[in-house]
């Protein structure tokens, strides 16, 4: 038998190619995000740097920007975290 294929691990293939769709990074990205703002305060929900944000967001989403989205949501999340840290 001379053929010989190359074996490759469907749950590698399927992260990578997760990393790649944007439709998956977002969905990620929108449930880390929604962790955090589960832990914040009803009235800093309403704030309005985290209502642009959300707002712009959306938006993104709406025109079809998905990797933006994704990225905006994951800014988010990352300052809302480095604020709980330091106290703001």
């Amino acid at each position: 038998m001379g053929i010989s294929g190359t074996v490759i691990s469907l749950e590698d293939w399927r992260r990578e190619h997760d990393e790649r769709d944007p439709a998956v990074r977002l969905e990620r990205a929108v449930e880390a995000l929604d962790q955090v703002l589960g832990t914040l305060p009803p009235k800093r929900l309403l704030a309005p740097d985290i209502e642009r944000e959300l707002l712009a967001i959306t938006g993104a989403v709406s025109i079809g920007l998905v990797d933006d989205a994704a990225d905006r949501a994951d800014r988010l999340r990352e300052r809302l975290v480095r604020q709980a840290r330091t106290g703001g």
